[in-house]
């Protein structure tokens, strides 16, 4: 018991550093990893796509050719202006695409599809192109309303419109089983839009003329009715014009006093200033006469005659001359003083006039002051009688130019080319349906793959399955389909160069390198659900064993469904059953095989309660024993989930080996059947991976170094393969 116990701690000792390694994830994105499961999947992308594709060519080879005729339209964003007259209606057209989209969507307006329907009377010639089409239009025959509205999406539903890039031109396609009906449509949609939208700019000119005469009377009437307000209003307060000007009775009177003020001023000013150089006797007598040569002609002639005299006196002196001029200058005082006491009076005269035109002035702006309101009144009439004249003279030629207008039929929709019979069909087309199906095949087999991947929690990649177990791979044994499970059995010597012989050598080598104690070991088969290669790898792990020269005990410990004996061919009805229910020794209930030092105990008679057989120390007894006879014993046991005869035997070996079959085993139950045995603390050596296709991109670590497969004798069935493939998908 010593000695199981350091065999069980063996193991344990060695895992620690193995974990750390195994736990290590890769932080980048796996393209490794994505390309595996394309190349494991392979089989369902190529299904996938084989089959979208036949459906592809079906289709195509299977429907109803469509041809497309196309008519091209010139859609300017303003109308031809023939007549230079801009027309009513144009609309804002400073955003491109909202005029241009709206262009289109009148194009595929239902009213535009009902006056086609009309005029081509389609109303029994119309088909689709589509069957979803073609049974909207069967279910809604039965209403009227419902069936013009079904055969209106109908003509939609195949009418197509496309700019032509960098272009003001207009694609109008339509879509018909009938190359004729498709450039028939394509016509009338495109000649009923042109007239839709000529009438349209019409209806609108025909609108604005109606409603142009309407304003124009209107404003006519307004106009009239201000004119007769203000002539009323000018009569009433005496406003008249003068010099083209509005003006009242005080304004004159006020102007003309102004005016007569100036005029008194001037004179009153005149005489005053004449006036004071007549009184001023200190200056010369020739510049007080000077002031008044042009009123006075007669002392102009005495200072004429006064300055000649002066003149003779210079040349000769004489008393005669001196008489004459002393006369002469006293005759021009007195004239003098006597204008100066005439202008006296008239200056007097000018200033009571000038007193009196100032009051009167005084008067009439107290009383154009008072009639100021009235001039406001009587402008704002005017105001208003200019505003109605100027409306009424635009509208009048508004209105002409409109009617100018309404007789030229300018329209900004030009059809370039008109739409022809087309000789090729449209659609379907096999090489574009090919390359689709191709395509779509591809994009769903690989989804489908991806999915099938995602959804599959079985056992497929090796490092996944040593990060999620913390467990080494032990061995990589491949897939022999095509051999039976007697050939399974003893292929690592019947077949030593194959494959899985070379697989069982390299797991018998890491075995023993968890063993170097001396112990003889005792390894214990198991799995964690039935059917994933336990027996199998019993066997021919017992066989790797024993053609290495060691004696080696198989045991078949599996007391509820045995079969080691059957696929070693030895008949045995007594085993280890009858030892550990003392019926029989264990000496003679060993058997030989046909296999050099390889010996078995098979199972014998089933008991009613293996579990209770299988811990009794009977069953230790039997390991001591054999221990001291055998250089390798190997325990063949039941599977781990639902049964506790393998915690049993995996707490007597010293090493336990889990197998696990690729594609088979569930995450779920092999991390459950590995709790349970953690649990009871059984010494876990490490995992085989069973029936790997190595071809699919498993093992691809430690399948580079084993022998290729010996070639076997026995062909699979077609349906066998069949079946294999269908499972691989």
């Amino acid at each position: 018991m010593q000695n199981d116990k350091q065999n069980n701690s063996h193991p344990a000792q060695r895992s620690p550093a193995y974990v750390a390694d195994s736990l290590k994830v890769a932080d980048t994105l796996d393209l490794r990893g994505f390309g595996r499961t394309l190349f494991r999947r392979r089989r369902m992308i190529l299904l996938v796509t084989g089959i979208i594709l036949l459906l592809a060519l079906l289709i195509t080879l299977f429907s109803k050719p469509v041809y497309r005729a196309t008519a091209t339209l010139q859609i300017e964003r303003e109308s031809t202006n023939v007549v230079g007259i801009d027309f009513l209606g144009a609309g804002d057209i400073r955003d491109t695409r909202d005029f241009y989209q709206t262009q289109f969507e009148l194009i595929r307006s239902r009213a535009l599809a009902t006056r086609v329907i009309n005029e081509l009377k389609l109303e029994q010639k119309l088909s689709s192109t589509s069957l979803l089409g073609q049974l909207k239009a069967w279910f809604s025959s039965a209403d009227e309303d419902s069936r013009q509205t079904a055969l209106e999406d109908l003509l939609l539903e195949n009418l197509t419109v496309e700019p032509v890039k960098n272009s003001r031109l207009v694609a109008v396609s339509y879509t018909s089983s009938t190359p004729e009906q498709a450039a028939e449509i394509a016509n009338a949609v495109v000649g009923t839009f042109k007239d839709m939208n000529t009438n349209r700019r019409l209806s609108a000119t025909t609108d604005a003329q109606a409603y142009l005469n309407k304003t124009v009377q209107e404003t006519k009437t307004r106009l009239d009715e201000s004119e007769q307000r203000l002539n009323q209003y000018a009569r009433d307060h005496e406003i008249f014009q003068l010099d083209g000007q509005d003006s009242t009775t005080s304004s004159l009177a006020l102007k003309q006093l102004s005016e007569e003020l100036i005029k008194v001023q001037k004179q009153r000013i005149e005489q005053e200033s004449k006036y004071e150089i007549l009184t001023d006797t200190k200056r010369p007598l020739k510049d007080r006469t000077g002031v008044l040569e042009k009123d006075a002609p007669y002392l102009q002639a005495l200072g004429q005659k006064l300055d000649n005299l002066k003149a003779q006196q210079e040349k000769q002196a004489s008393a005669t001359i001196t008489a004459q001029i002393k006369k002469l200058e006293n005759d021009i005082e007195i004239e003098v003083s006597a204008k100066r006491d005439s202008l006296k009076g008239e200056f007097e005269t000018a200033k009571r006039n000038e007193s009196l035109i100032r009051e009167g002035i005084a008067k009439a702006k107290t009383e154009a002051m008072q009639e100021q309101d009235t001039a406001i009144a009587h402008s704002t009439l005017k105001r208003e009688v200019a505003t109605n004249q100027e409306l009424y003279q635009n509208l009048q030629q508004r209105l002409k130019e409109v009617n100018i207008a309404g007789g030229v039929a300018a329209n900004n929709i030009a059809i370039i080319d008109p739409a022809q019979i087309p000789l090729k069909k449209f659609k379907p087309k096999l090489s574009t349906n090919l390359l689709f199906g191709t395509l779509l095949g591809l994009l769903l087999g690989v989804s489908a793959a991806f999915m099938r991947e995602f959804l599959d929690d079985t056992v497929k990649d090796i490092n996944e399955l040593e990060r999620s177990t913390r467990l080494p791979v032990l061995g990589v044994m491949a897939d022999t389909a095509d051999a039976t499970a007697s050939q399974l059995a003893t292929i690592t010597i019947s077949k030593p160069r194959s494959a899985i012989a070379e697989a069982f050598r390299s797991l018998r080598t890491a075995l023993r390198f968890l063993h170097e104690d001396g112990n003889t070991p005792v390894i214990f088969v198991t799995s964690a659900s039935p059917n994933e290669g336990k027996t199998t790898t019993a066997s021919n792990l017992a066989c790797a064993y024993a053609s290495a020269g060691n004696r080696v005990l198989l045991i078949d410990a599996d007391l509820r469904n045995p079969s080691l004996h059957k696929t070693l061919g030895i008949h045995a009805p007594n085993g280890l059953a009858n030892y550990l229910s003392g019926a029989m020794g264990s000496r003679e209930l060993i058997q030989n095989t046909d296999i050099s030092n390889l010996y078995l105990l098979p199972a014998g008679n089933l008991p009613d309660d293996p579990a209770e057989l299988l811990s009794s120390p009977h069953m230790q007894a039997l390991l001591e024993g054999a221990r001291r006879d055998f250089d390798q014993i190997i325990l063949d046991g039941p599977p781990v989930l639902g049964l506790a005869d393998a915690l049993i035997l995996a707490s007597l070996s010293s090493a336990t080996l889990l197998t696990v079959r690729a594609e088979h085993t569930r995450m779920v139950m092999l991390e459950n059947a590995l709790t349970r045995l953690r649990r009871s603390q059984a010494p876990l050596a490490g995992i085989l991976l069973n029936r790997v296709d190595l071809n699919n991109g498993y093992g691809d670590d430690y399948g580079g170094y084993v022998y290729q497969a010996e070639t076997h004798t026995s062909q699979p069935s077609t349906a066998s393969k069949l079946i294999a493939a269908l499972k691989k998908l």
